[in-house]
Formats: C-alpha cells, structure tokens, sequence
C-alpha cells in the first residue's frame, strides 16, 4: 500500500489559479508529484496537512487520502477482496458499528467509457460483505473514492471537502456594509493564501475598502492592519470586521492616504509586514508619477524580505523594485479582465 500521498482536487473556475493557490499553502517539504487535468498528488505530507489545506483554501475542493495505486479495475477488485477496512471506516464519533456506514464514488478525471454506477455497486458489495456495514449514500460516515486517470486507479478516502456554503453566504452583498466592486470571498481567500500568510502574520491592505482581503486575512487568524482614503470605507470595514467577530485580530484600521504607508506602520511600531494584499481603486493618481505603481513600488519599504505583495489590477503593471513571480488573469465580463499580480520582496 503507497502512505503518506494526498489527492487535491482542484475547482476547475480558472485554469492555473487553483493550482499555485495549493502550492502556496503546501510545506516546504511536501511534494507534488503528479498533476492530471485538476486533479494533483502530493507526498510526503499527513492527512492533517490535507485537512487544513481544504479549510484554507479557495479554490480547492476536496482532498482524499491515497491508499493504493492499480492499474485497472480487474486490480481493484482483487485487492479490496483483500483488504482491511477496518481503521477507515471506525466511526470516530460513535464505536458502535452498527451506527457506522459508508459510500463509495467514482471521480474520473479524464474522460472515460467506464460507468460509475457499476463500479460504485461492484466494491460497495465487496465493502459490504466484509464488513457488514450499511451503505449511507446520503451522509455516510466514510466516503470511499475512485480516483480514474489514464493509465492507473487510485483507491481513496475523503478526507475533507471544501465548504460551499461560506462562499455563498457571504458574498459582498449580504454583509453589513457593502460598497459595488468588491472582489468576491473565494478570490479574496485565494489571494490571500497565494501572499503565504499564516496565523499570527501581520496582514497589511492599504486600500482595504470594506474589508474584504481583511476579513479572510482574520478568518485564517492573521493579525490585521488596514487603511483607506475614504473614511466610509475605513468605518465600513470595521463593521463588517466586527461582524465577523474579529476584532480581536485587528491592530489598526485607519483613515490614511496610501502614499504615507511607511509612516503609519512608523505609527504602529511595525517595522514590516509579512504580506500585503490590496485591491487598489482604477484611475488613482498621485502627484509625483502619475499612477498606481508609485504607490505599489513604495509598499516594499513596508513588506519583510521575501514577504509578498498580491494584488489585483485590470492592467498589467511592472514594478521597479519587486519581483513578479506570477500573473494571472481573471475573466470579470466582456470590459473587465483584472490581472492577479504575485510581486517578491527579494531583497531588503
């Protein structure tokens, strides 16, 4: 049996995003191994790793614990006949057996004749008859999944799923203060997670707006600093932050003109941030340069060596003094494509 792989499965809403969204949260020791359409294996990492990864991200739906790798499906069935199911299918909640169930899905990631209900009937009869477990196909303590590919079948255990409903039920729009153009939460979370942030980071947006990048910042347990021209904006995001119960990450958030960055974390008595995140507002212009990318281009006076500066912006922008890894565009509508920008602090 092959240990300690994990299975991502990508969402499939943009086509490189999801993948460096993973790698941004993986360790430095885990290790991609195989990427297949939106589907990505990674070993030498723990089901506790996977676990946090599903509830960080945005962009990545599900994750599954690799038990073995066959070649075909005249394979699996021999080897489930002898296999032992037992410390999978233990319900941690509840010892007694007969309150245990469980399913069994297929995901095929390529395309494929094979029909799912038939293998999902075949190994659900062999689960079954080895353990006398019932089969839940509704809410089943263990989720068993088939993983087909092109030239190999993994055999799987959910791990852990993405949860939707957040996604959905916070949208810009339903929040207790809400100003048009916000970038939506799913993009908010994976822009903060590509700056590499983890709890107890200082998060800096100098356009926070309503607190959008703020308020994922805080649900990953980031400390937070924020600013914006606009008062409204300034008492908006703290209300929405507030909200969301996370007062207590916030260390200031302040009416403040983004040109004076340096002097308001002077003010704070910080002397860097670990990672910015900002959506900056179209058509600012400042009086020594003329656009955005003298503001930008002075943000790395605020952001530690190697930290990151993720932002996005409906042009392509090239900043003097950072390094830009990545840059990826997000279809908005037929007049807006926002580019998401990944900028380096190399050097200090």
């Amino acid at each position: 049996m092959e240990t300690n792989k994990i299975g991502f499965l990508l969402s499939k809403e943009f086509e490189e995003l999801p993948y460096y969204e993973l790698y941004s949260l993986l360790d430095k020791n885990n290790k991609i191994e195989k990427v297949i359409n939106n589907f990505v294996v990674v070993s030498n990492i723990n089901t506790n790793k996977g676990v946090e990864i599903i509830n960080r991200g945005g962009y990545i739906n599900e994750c599954y614990n690799l038990l073995f790798k066959v070649n075909n499906l005249n394979e699996l069935y021999d080897k489930l006949n002898n296999y032992c199911f037992s410390e999978y299918i233990n319900n941690k909640n509840n010892n007694n057996n007969k309150n245990n169930n469980f399913a069994v899905r297929v995901l095929k990631i390529v395309d494929s004749s094979i029909k799912s209900m038939d293998i999902e009937k075949h190994i659900g009869g062999i689960i079954k008859n080895k353990t006398n477990l019932s089969v839940n196909l509704k809410a089943p303590n263990t989720t068993f999944k088939v993983i087909i590919l092109n030239n190999e079948i993994y055999f799987s255990v959910l791990l852990n799923s993405r949860d939707r409903e957040y996604y959905l039920k916070n949208r810009p729009h339903l929040r207790a203060y809400f100003h048009p153009g916000c970038i939506l939460p799913k993009l908010a979370r994976c822009m903060v997670n590509i700056s590499k942030v983890n709890k107890g980071d200082i998060l800096f947006d100098p356009f926070c707006g309503t607190g959008g990048f703020l308020i994922e910042g805080g649900l990953i347990g980031c400390k937070l600093v924020g600013s914006d021209i606009d008062i409204n904006m300034v008492n908006g995001s703290k209300l929405n932050l507030e909200s969301y119960n996370l007062n207590k990450n916030i260390i200031s958030i302040k009416q403040y003109n983004a040109l004076k960055c340096r002097e308001y974390l002077n003010e704070l008595n910080i002397d860097f941030v670990d990672g910015i995140v900002t959506d900056p507002p179209y058509g600012i212009s400042t009086t020594k340069k003329g656009d955005i990318e003298y503001i930008l281009n002075n943000l790395k006076s605020c952001l530690k060596e190697n930290g990151y500066l993720v932002f996005a912006s409906p042009t392509k922008l090239k900043l003097d003094d950072l390094i830009l890894e990545k840059l990826y565009p997000i279809y908005v509508h037929k007049s807006l494509t926002r580019y998401i920008h990944v900028f380096k602090n190399s050097k200090r």
